[in-house]
């Protein structure tokens, strides 16, 4: 069972430090403070984690240094998630102020250093002469868990308040996670506190809590990038005074019009570009009914709306492949200006519609007897 645990949050330390570096290499100057607090997130819980991997293979004595390492962290995680939270869902960057979030922290951190800067020798004595820990330890634990509430209520605070989408639910799960390990660490602490065995360690519950935030993490950044948010605005409404028609069919006149509104909302106001653009969305910006965006699309294309949107995303990231002035951009920041949000759905369509990758078709086809150039038209031209 030890064997087994000490894998699983070694393989959780490994995991975090790749997914910390990745954050700090993005290229996004928009998304910068939130991927950094994320990754300052993560490289926390990769020293909590750390520390309880110590503990489990009974190695403390062997890294005296290791003592009460991690004691002030717990002072940071609380506005690490916050502020990250508040960066990836809203538009709201980090200001000068928001460095006091993170005075206990510091504050804390000071008032540790005579005992960190101690001899590894000291440390490995005070070890084995303090069997049970000291009264100061658990007073940090009320101060930590009364800072963790409040910023508990002020994240989901902040969830509540943000718009809908497939980023704001994955962080929603993320924090949930987060939220239940931490409150679970902080139980576990207080009983052992008061001298009662349990199979684990308080440490040990709380960096199996942080290894699952940890690969939560990395699961949510393979369905959609960590980065996303949407921010095309949505194009302006269309005068149109046509009226609706309920469940009948349009007549040959309304079908007409209504395909060149769709067809300029399309290819002059681009709003495929919005990665989260509904039925009902689209229907409004066109003065039509669900039901009559839905049957007109059907009717003229033979494909639903989501197809229909990602033939011209999948035009639009053809074009962006092989401009010269794109050649340096990764393809995923390509498609997600594409409107896409999804790596699956990305490369499904993509192959669907021209037969390769979209790693394929920017290397022009190179062994796979494919020209790109030679592709034929998507379709997105709508019959009148």
């Amino acid at each position: 069972m030890r064997a087994a645990l000490s894998l699983l949050l070694l393989l959780a330390m490994g995991q975090g430090v790749f997914l910390a570096i990745a954050l700090l290499a993005a290229r996004q100057a928009e998304l910068r403070g939130a991927n950094r607090l994320l990754a300052g997130l993560l490289l926390g819980s990769v020293a909590v984690i750390g520390h309880a991997w110590l503990g489990i293979n009974r190695l403390y004595t062997s890294y005296p240094h290791s003592a009460l390492a991690i004691a002030t962290i717990g002072l940071l995680s609380g506005p690490l998630l916050y502020l990250y939270l508040r960066s990836a869902l809203t538009e709201r960057r980090l200001a000068a102020r928001d460095w006091l979030h993170g005075a206990p922290f510091l504050l804390a951190t000071g008032a540790m250093l005579p005992f960190y800067l101690q001899s590894a020798e000291a440390k490995l004595a005070w070890m084995l002469q303090r069997p049970v820990l000291p009264w100061y330890i658990g007073l940090s634990v009320l101060v930590k868990t009364a800072m963790f509430i409040c910023y508990v209520v002020a994240s989901y605070r902040l969830m509540r308040g943000a718009a809908s989408g497939p980023l704001a639910g994955g962080l929603a799960r993320l924090a949930r996670i987060w939220v239940v390990g931490a409150a679970g660490s902080v139980a576990a602490f207080g009983i052992e506190f008061f001298d009662v065995a349990l199979p684990l360690s308080s440490d040990a519950v709380g960096a199996i809590a942080l290894a699952c935030f940890v690969y939560a993490t990395a699961f949510l950044a393979i369905r959609l990038p960590l980065g996303y948010r949407p921010h095309l605005p949505a194009p302006a409404p269309l005068p149109q005074a046509a009226p609706r028609y309920a469940n009948k069919r349009l007549s040959e006149p309304d079908r007409a019009s209504f395909l060149d509104a769709l067809k300029r909302c399309m290819e002059v106001d681009q709003a495929y570009r919005n990665g989260e653009l509904t039925l009902d969305e689209l229907a409004a910006l066109l003065a039509m009914t669900p039901h009559e965006l839905s049957q007109l699309i059907n009717d003229a294309c033979g494909v639903n709306l989501q197809e229909y949107l990602n033939r011209y995303r999948v035009d639009a990231l053809k074009a962006a492949l092989l401009a010269p002035g794109q050649a340096s951009v990764s393809i995923l920041d390509l498609a997600l200006a594409c409107g896409f949000n999804s790596k699956t759905t990305l490369n499904r369509a993509f192959k669907k519609q021209t037969g390769l990758t979209p790693s394929e078709f920017r290397r022009g086809g190179a062994g796979t007897g494919a020209d790109p150039g030679a592709e034929s038209s998507s379709g997105t031209t709508l019959p009148g």
